[in-house]
């Protein structure tokens, strides 16, 4: 990531104490060997935080002061949106035919990120997880025990309006069964 300041005047700006000055509306690229004299700086953080500088990080303007000093600091930036945990489940008993559609979701936030999927019941099981109709993961879980199936999605991103459903297919032969199904992650608004 580059750190460049742009000067936002019309007039030369300097920062006393790094020995820089920055060209009436011009950019000054901050040299890495640098980084650590302009984290320091008080100057620069000022010049930040009163908008005579925007610093681009080498492809967007940073436009929150905040997260800007951040960067010159070296800090890590925080993200933008707040996250939350979210935890779905069904819990009952699978009467007839299936498949059967354990939870189904419409995603409301901005962004939801799926971590885990578990899986309880008696019976060998076919589960799908669907993303907008289409499967993202298959797992079985055992038969003639109670038994737990986990699958795991590394930040398996879905994206407002997306839907997402645990379907369980059972033997056609199967008797009816009880089904405990959680799905959890994080959203982010």
């Amino acid at each position: 990531m580059s750190k460049i300041l742009q000067n936002q005047q019309p007039f030369d700006v300097p920062i006393p104490d790094t020995g820089v000055t920055v060209a009436a509306s011009s950019s000054y690229v901050i040299p890495p060997q640098d980084y650590a004299t302009f984290a320091a700086s008080s100057d620069v953080i000022t010049l930040i935080a009163d908008l005579t500088f925007i610093l681009n990080d080498g492809g967007n303007d940073i436009t929150n002061i905040s997260n800007a000093i951040d960067i010159i600091k070296g800090w890590p930036v925080q993200a933008s949106g707040a996250e939350e945990p979210f935890f779905f489940d069904y819990s009952g008993e699978i009467i007839g035919a299936s498949p059967f559609t354990l939870i189904s979701h419409l995603v409301t936030t901005a962004t939801l990120s799926l971590s885990r999927l578990e899986i309880s019941c008696r019976t060998e099981s076919a589960i799908q997880v669907l993303l907008n109709g289409v499967p993202i993961a298959d797992l079985r879980t055992g038969a003639a025990k109670p038994s737990t199936s986990f699958n795991w999605f590394p930040k398996r991103e879905c994206i407002l309006g997306d839907i997402i459903d645990v379907v369980l297919n059972k033997r056609v032969s199967s008797p009816d069964i009880d089904v405990g199904a959680h799905l959890m992650g994080v959203t982010t608004t």
